[in-house]
């Protein structure tokens, strides 16, 4: 008798290169987060412009952040998944081995 396997499947590379491609979100949104909180609206000449400079600045900045508190929930939400699939994906398997030597 071959051994038997679950018929659950999970792409476990693809999982893994989303995985890497959200842990990696954070680092590629540090630089531009950093040039948003640089801009010197002072610049801008006009007081009605250096407002709006400034708070689009600060909704660009904010936005990042929370980009990159998203990734990172994300990255723990699919490491969950991935040990949660390998224990079911285990369990099941166990389980058809038992039920197959009972026959």
């Amino acid at each position: 008798m071959g051994d038997l396997v679950s018929d659950l499947y999970i792409d476990s590379e693809m999982l893994q290169r989303v995985r890497e491609n959200l842990a990696h979100i954070g680092t590629l949104l540090d630089k531009p987060s950093r040039a948003m909180d640089r801009v010197d609206s002072k610049a801008m000449g006009a007081s009605e412009l250096e407002k709006r400079m400034d708070s689009f600045g600060d909704e660009w900045k904010y936005g990042i952040d929370q980009l990159k508190k998203f990734s990172k929930s994300a990255v723990k939400a699919l490491d969950k998944i991935e040990k949660a699939f390998g224990g079911l994906d285990a369990e099941l398997a166990k389980a058809l081995r038992e039920a197959a030597q009972k026959k």
